[in-house]
């Protein structure tokens, strides 16, 4: 099994073709949300299975608006801090890959870490772009997702430290950051002079 990145969302291509998103908060700017579904079934067509790591709604609560937009859509969803009401797995495992949403440390944790919840970006010159994170932590590959959803709130990561599990142990300043469209730019240690220069 390998991963890909298509943008803003991840391939697990094995037997089947698993595509995974991340961070959507369908809700939070509500005229954006039929954007965000468009996005998602498009994906949905393309894929064996379609995996939600988290954070599919917005409101943290239920949420009658959001259940009624994703009727229909099949997919897994795991569950994340805002997923309140809905029905989900907690994580899950395909092959070495285990996906969680990243904002609590499971009791056993898998070879290959894909999480979510940090919304990771990076701020240069002024402008910050949601960016993907790829690294290693306590023997194990870690990649970050970035949010679905452009209009989400994003941590620069080589501003301050993201939140999520993960991060309060790793040394994240040694991940190498890629953006949206596969550009490789360093590890987030070399970005972080990049705040102070002028154009």
């Amino acid at each position: 099994m390998r991963v890909e990145v298509q943008n803003d969302a991840l391939l697990i291509r094995g037997r089947s073709k698993v595509g995974v998103v991340a961070d959507l908060h369908i809700g939070l700017i509500p005229y954006v949300d039929r954007w965000i579904l468009q996005k998602l079934k498009s994906l949905r067509d393309e894929v064996d299975e379609l995996v939600v790591l988290g954070d599919l709604k917005h409101k943290i609560g239920y949420d009658k608006r959001v259940e009624d937009l994703i009727r229909g859509l099949e997919f897994t969803l795991v569950k994340g801090n805002h997923d309140g009401g809905l029905k989900g797995e907690k994580e899950l495992f395909i092959g070495k890959f285990h996906l969680i949403h990243g904002h609590f440390k499971p009791k056993e944790l898998g070879k290959v870490l894909i999480l979510a919840h940090s919304h990771p970006s990076v701020y240069i010159r002024g402008v910050k772009e949601r960016v993907w994170l790829f690294g290693e932590w306590n023997g194990r590959k870690v990649i970050v997702m970035p949010s679905f959803n452009e209009i989400c709130s994003s941590t620069p990561v080589n501003v301050r430290r993201p939140a999520g599990f993960v991060f309060k142990d790793w040394d994240y300043l040694n991940a190498d950051v890629v953006t949206l469209d596969g550009i490789y730019l360093g590890k987030i240690k070399d970005l972080r002079f990049s705040i102070y220069q002028q154009p």
